[in-house]
Protein backbone atom coordinates (compact mmCIF):
# COMPACT_ATOMS: atom_id res chain seq x y z
CA UNK A 1 0.00 0.00 0.00
CA UNK A 2 1.24 3.25 -1.37
CA UNK A 3 -0.01 6.57 1.45
CA UNK A 4 0.60 9.96 0.22
CA UNK A 5 0.61 12.43 3.65
CA UNK A 6 -2.48 14.05 3.89
CA UNK A 7 -2.34 18.40 2.73
CA UNK A 8 -0.49 20.02 4.74
CA UNK A 9 0.04 23.68 5.99
CA UNK A 10 3.26 26.01 4.24
CA UNK A 11 3.95 28.44 6.99
CA UNK A 12 6.74 25.88 8.45
CA UNK A 13 10.15 24.98 7.29
CA UNK A 14 9.40 21.74 5.02
CA UNK A 15 10.41 18.86 7.34
CA UNK A 16 8.34 20.47 10.12
CA UNK A 17 5.47 21.00 7.97
CA UNK A 18 1.91 19.86 10.00
CA UNK A 19 -1.24 19.17 8.53
CA UNK A 20 -3.34 21.74 7.67
CA UNK A 21 -7.19 21.50 9.13
CA UNK A 22 -8.15 19.99 5.66
CA UNK A 23 -5.46 17.25 5.79
CA UNK A 24 -6.25 16.59 9.87
CA UNK A 25 -10.26 16.56 8.72
CA UNK A 26 -9.32 14.08 5.37
CA UNK A 27 -6.75 11.55 6.51
CA UNK A 28 -9.47 10.03 9.36
CA UNK A 29 -10.86 8.74 6.28
CA UNK A 30 -8.74 7.02 4.77
CA UNK A 31 -7.81 5.09 7.69
CA UNK A 32 -11.64 4.22 8.05
CA UNK A 33 -11.59 3.03 4.57
CA UNK A 34 -8.31 1.02 4.96
CA UNK A 35 -10.35 -0.65 8.00
CA UNK A 36 -13.29 -0.95 6.24
CA UNK A 37 -11.63 -2.93 3.09
CA UNK A 38 -9.62 -5.02 5.45
CA UNK A 39 -6.33 -3.36 4.56
CA UNK A 40 -4.40 -3.99 8.01
CA UNK A 41 -0.64 -3.10 7.65
CA UNK A 42 1.99 -4.83 9.96
CA UNK A 43 4.48 -2.79 8.62
CA UNK A 44 4.80 0.79 8.01
CA UNK A 45 7.64 3.02 6.29
CA UNK A 46 7.25 5.86 6.51
CA UNK A 47 9.41 9.07 6.10
CA UNK A 48 10.07 11.02 9.40
CA UNK A 49 8.84 14.63 8.04
CA UNK A 50 6.13 15.79 10.52
CA UNK A 51 3.44 15.79 7.83
CA UNK A 52 3.81 11.85 7.02
CA UNK A 53 3.80 11.02 10.73
CA UNK A 54 1.17 12.94 11.48
CA UNK A 55 -0.97 11.19 8.47
CA UNK A 56 0.41 7.62 10.03
CA UNK A 57 -0.99 8.67 13.49
CA UNK A 58 -4.38 9.49 11.87
CA UNK A 59 -4.42 6.51 10.04
CA UNK A 60 -3.69 4.11 12.59
CA UNK A 61 -6.05 5.51 15.27
CA UNK A 62 -8.74 3.81 12.74
CA UNK A 63 -7.18 0.53 12.27
CA UNK A 64 -7.02 -2.66 14.54
CA UNK A 65 -3.68 -4.81 15.06
CA UNK A 66 -0.45 -4.49 15.70
CA UNK A 67 2.14 -2.85 13.35
CA UNK A 68 5.95 -1.99 13.41
CA UNK A 69 7.02 1.45 12.07
CA UNK A 70 9.90 2.23 10.59
CA UNK A 71 10.78 5.77 10.16
CA UNK A 72 13.59 6.50 8.08
CA UNK A 73 15.65 9.84 7.47
CA UNK A 74 16.58 8.51 3.71
CA UNK A 75 12.73 8.09 3.43
CA UNK A 76 12.05 12.24 3.25
CA UNK A 77 11.49 13.00 -0.48
CA UNK A 78 12.57 9.54 -1.13
CA UNK A 79 13.34 8.30 -5.25
CA UNK A 80 11.27 5.73 -5.66
CA UNK A 81 14.60 3.34 -5.93
CA UNK A 82 15.00 3.89 -2.46
CA UNK A 83 11.09 2.81 -1.83
CA UNK A 84 11.54 -0.06 -3.24
CA UNK A 85 15.01 -1.47 -1.94
CA UNK A 86 13.30 -0.67 1.61
CA UNK A 87 10.26 -2.58 0.79
CA UNK A 88 12.40 -5.31 -0.91
CA UNK A 89 14.35 -5.66 2.16
CA UNK A 90 11.00 -6.22 4.66
CA UNK A 91 11.13 -9.70 7.15
CA UNK A 92 8.59 -11.56 4.69
CA UNK A 93 6.57 -12.54 7.99
CA UNK A 94 4.59 -9.04 7.24
CA UNK A 95 2.31 -9.73 4.65
CA UNK A 96 1.08 -6.30 4.60
CA UNK A 97 3.14 -3.03 4.18
CA UNK A 98 2.10 0.72 4.21
CA UNK A 99 4.56 3.34 2.28
CA UNK A 100 3.80 6.50 3.89
CA UNK A 101 5.94 9.44 1.64
CA UNK A 102 5.71 12.15 -0.69
CA UNK A 103 6.07 13.46 -3.86
CA UNK A 104 6.88 13.09 -6.81
CA UNK A 105 8.59 9.42 -5.28
CA UNK A 106 5.67 8.05 -4.29
CA UNK A 107 3.70 8.48 -7.75
CA UNK A 108 7.28 7.27 -9.49
CA UNK A 109 7.05 4.46 -7.27
CA UNK A 110 3.40 3.64 -8.10
CA UNK A 111 3.91 3.73 -11.81
CA UNK A 112 6.71 1.58 -11.59
CA UNK A 113 4.64 -0.82 -9.68
CA UNK A 114 2.07 -1.06 -12.02
CA UNK A 115 2.15 -3.35 -15.03
CA UNK A 116 2.38 -2.19 -18.22
CA UNK A 117 -1.73 -1.34 -19.20
CA UNK A 118 -2.10 0.58 -15.41
CA UNK A 119 1.00 2.58 -16.00
CA UNK A 120 -0.09 3.71 -19.74
CA UNK A 121 -3.47 4.52 -18.11
CA UNK A 122 -1.85 6.46 -15.10
CA UNK A 123 -5.00 5.97 -13.03
CA UNK A 124 -3.12 8.31 -10.13
CA UNK A 125 -3.21 11.35 -11.77
CA UNK A 126 -0.38 13.31 -9.90
CA UNK A 127 -1.07 11.26 -6.65
CA UNK A 128 -3.45 13.81 -4.19
CA UNK A 129 -1.86 14.22 -0.90
CA UNK A 130 -4.00 11.38 0.88
CA UNK A 131 -4.01 9.23 -1.73
CA UNK A 132 -4.10 5.50 -1.50
CA UNK A 133 -2.99 2.58 -3.99
CA UNK A 134 -3.10 -0.94 -3.12
CA UNK A 135 -0.83 -3.43 -5.27
CA UNK A 136 -0.65 -7.29 -4.75
CA UNK A 137 2.05 -9.07 -5.76
CA UNK A 138 2.12 -12.76 -6.22
CA UNK A 139 5.43 -13.24 -4.65
CA UNK A 140 7.10 -16.03 -2.17
CA UNK A 141 9.27 -12.87 -0.67
CA UNK A 142 9.23 -9.28 -0.66
CA UNK A 143 12.61 -9.66 -2.09
CA UNK A 144 11.06 -10.87 -5.06
CA UNK A 145 9.27 -8.02 -6.03
CA UNK A 146 10.00 -6.38 -9.21
CA UNK A 147 8.52 -3.38 -11.16
CA UNK A 148 5.63 -3.75 -13.25
CA UNK A 149 4.75 -6.92 -11.39
CA UNK A 150 2.33 -5.53 -9.01
CA UNK A 151 -1.80 -5.81 -10.04
CA UNK A 152 -3.30 -2.73 -8.71
CA UNK A 153 -5.99 -3.75 -6.48
CA UNK A 154 -7.89 -0.35 -5.99
CA UNK A 155 -6.58 3.37 -5.76
CA UNK A 156 -8.42 5.77 -3.63
CA UNK A 157 -8.09 9.44 -4.19
CA UNK A 158 -9.12 11.83 -1.07
CA UNK A 159 -12.29 13.25 -3.05
CA UNK A 160 -13.97 9.97 -2.93
CA UNK A 161 -14.34 9.09 0.19
CA UNK A 162 -16.95 9.34 2.24
CA UNK A 163 -17.08 11.45 5.71
CA UNK A 164 -18.58 9.50 8.13
CA UNK A 165 -22.27 9.64 8.88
Amino acid sequence: MLLRHAESGWRQDDFERSLSPHGKRTVPLVGRHMQRLGYAPTFVLCSPARRTRETWAYVNSALDGETTEDLRPEFYLAEPNTLLGAVRAIDDGHLNVLVIGHNPGLLALALSLANDDIRADNPFGDFPAAALAVFDFDVASWADMLPGDGTLIGFTPPDKLEPAP
